[in-house]
């Protein structure tokens, strides 16, 4: 049995080096007893060091603990040192996402079907998407639970003892199972690292909520020191944001709401006019390709057009005014967007275009004779002279 099923608080202790596997960029150590964590159920695996040298990653290979040095240590016997704010940060937010999710459970009928805890966020993937009231009746019973510094035991069982407990859900892993007993709040198969009072805990708050995987709902959640770093974040964007917006924390949202508002209306007016001075450009490009009157006239809008949807409108717009084959163009750094008004049969066309692609590795296409086409600037005059050849041929 790894000795951090029973005591997750030792931070140092001496072991003996048992093997050391050469790895690419270091070595991976085997101990002959270690209180490491290594990454599964979910949890990010410990970090330290031994005798000295920054232990990076721990990870479980054929039932074995292995911990990953930049060099073999060049004691046989070493000295063992766990990061104790990572792992009590592990802790703390393994625990919350216990007392969570079976505050969802237990509350709403809400189940857990997976969960993450990263380095600092941690998530719960819900079966349904519950609403804001019950995210926070849930949180509210969490924490508490939390405060009343209820006692977190380790319990043992095989398969023919296992169904005494009440378990949240069934234990995934055959054999003796390690339950995970909140006191009148949860109990949960786990391996994982936990504190041994809810008050560890510190508190719990969440964050982020949004759909995944079809009808799963995902939520963040931070614990303990993670969710005052968390709330001191949030606190100071949320000053920010009341400095750029001449408001009051408390009325952010309205405010928010009033300079969104205000954008919209300003960008309403900018299309608008936007459109007028290219409904202008139209007229002009129509009017000089008219007067040019050559087979194709192949036009350079990089200076005039600001983007690719402004390009297709002056090119539709050209096209509803002139009756011929046309090529407007813009290029943005590497990039060549083009539009194509090509007066030809669509099985022509059709040949064209798959030249541009297979040729020229052009990407885009269109139909009735109108296309849109992306492609490596340099490619540019390979691609006006194929388009003229098709032309002349037509």
């Amino acid at each position: 049995m790894r000795p951090y099923y029973l005591d997750p608080y030792t931070r140092e202790f001496t072991a003996r080096i048992v093997e050391a596997v050469p790895k690419d960029s270091g070595v991976a150590l085997l101990l002959d007893e270690s209180y490491f964590y290594p990454t599964s159920g979910g949890q990010e695996h410990d970090e330290g060091a031994i005798d000295g040298i920054p232990v990076t990653d721990v990870y479980e290979d054929n039932g074995q603990v292995y911990h990953f040095v930049e060099r073999k240590p060049s004691n046989e016997v070493v000295a063992c040192t766990i990061d104790w704010t990572r792992r009590f940060g592990n802790m703390q937010q393994h625990t919350g996402q216990h007392m969570l999710s079976a505050a969802f459970d237990t509350l709403f009928d809400v189940q857990t079907v997976s969960s993450r805890l990263g380095d600092y966020a941690g998530s719960i993937d819900l079966s349904r998407t519950p609403t804001e009231s019950e995210i926070q009746e849930a949180v509210g019973a969490v924490n508490s639970v939390i405060e009343e510094d209820r006692p977190i035991s380790v319990h043992f069982a095989d398969q023919n003892d296992i169904t005494k407990f009440n378990l949240r859900k069934p234990p995934k892993v055959d054999g003796t199972v390690r339950i995970v007993e909140v006191k009148g709040f949860d109990m949960s198969a786990c391996g994982g690292t936990h504190c041994t009072h809810t008050s560890e805990v510190g508190t719990v708050i969440t964050g982020n909520v949004e759909r995944v995987k079809g009808a799963l709902t995902r939520i963040e959640f931070y614990c303990g020191g993670r969710a005052r770093r968390r709330y001191y974040e949030l606190l100071s964007a949320a000053r920010d944001a009341s400095r750029l917006l001449s408001s009051g924390i408390n009325d952010l949202p309205l405010a928010a709401a009033r300079a969104v508002s205000q954008l919209q209306e300003r960008d309403a007016r900018l299309k608008a006019l936007s459109e007028r001075i290219l409904e202008q450009l139209c007229e002009k490009l129509a009017a000089e390709i008219g007067r040019a009157n050559p087979e194709m006239t192949v036009t350079d809008l990089s200076t005039l057009v600001q983007s690719t949807e402004e390009l297709k409108f002056a090119a539709s717009g050209v096209a509803r005014k002139h009756v011929g084959s046309f090529i407007f163009y813009r290029v943005e750094q590497s990039t060549c967007f083009m539009n194509l008004n090509l007066q030809s049969d669509e099985g022509r066309a059709t040949l064209l275009l798959n030249e541009l692609r297979s040729v020229f590795g052009a990407k885009g296409g269109g139909r009735n004779g109108f296309y849109s086409l992306t492609f490596v600037a340099e490619q540019l005059p390979g691609v006006i002279e194929s388009i003229k050849r098709s032309l002349s041929h037509a």
